[in-house]
């Protein structure tokens, strides 16, 4: 019987407590415009220092300054002689302007790798719509490019 009284007393002390406190209830917008009057009394101009080690600067120096590959995949279109190896390059980039083709040497052969693609999908992609112009290419992890960053028109 007293759990009985307890479950229906506890119900009945929240609301009352609910309507002792309405200020719990005050829309989002008037409790944000108080945070941000307080915050704006309490916020001054100031100056900020950092101090930093030497090493850590040094460390800082010697990371730019080294070249951080970015792997990734290329589309080999070609392997073989150098002369047909440049004029292969020659002809993707006079066909495929937007793309970029890369020249390299394995002895004793020249090879032609296409495209700076960071995934998977998007070398298969690659590979499917050069498929019917370069028959036998194969897609290869490789170092790539980072990729261009867009330029604000002047």
């Amino acid at each position: 019987m007293r759990t009985f009284f307890l479950l229906l007393a506890f119900p009945a002390a929240l609301s009352a407590r609910a309507q002792a406190a309405p200020h719990l209830f005050e829309p989002a917008t008037k409790v944000r415009a108080a945070q941000d009057s307080l915050l704006q009394d309490s916020v001054r101009p100031g100056q900020v220092q950092v101090f930093e080690s030497a090493r850590i600067k040094a460390l800082m120096g010697e990371y730019a300054a080294k070249k951080q590959p970015l792997m990734g995949y290329r589309v080999q279109i070609f392997l073989g002689d150098r002369a047909t190896a440049e004029t292969v390059r020659r002809n993707f980039l006079l066909q495929h302007p937007d793309l970029s083709a890369y020249l390299s040497y394995l002895a004793p052969n020249f090879r032609v790798r296409v495209g700076d693609l960071r995934d998977r999908v998007g070398a298969e992609f690659l590979r499917e719509q050069l498929q019917a112009e370069y028959p036998g290419l194969y897609i290869v992890p490789d170092e790539i490019e980072p990729p261009r960053l867009p330029t604000a028109p002047k």
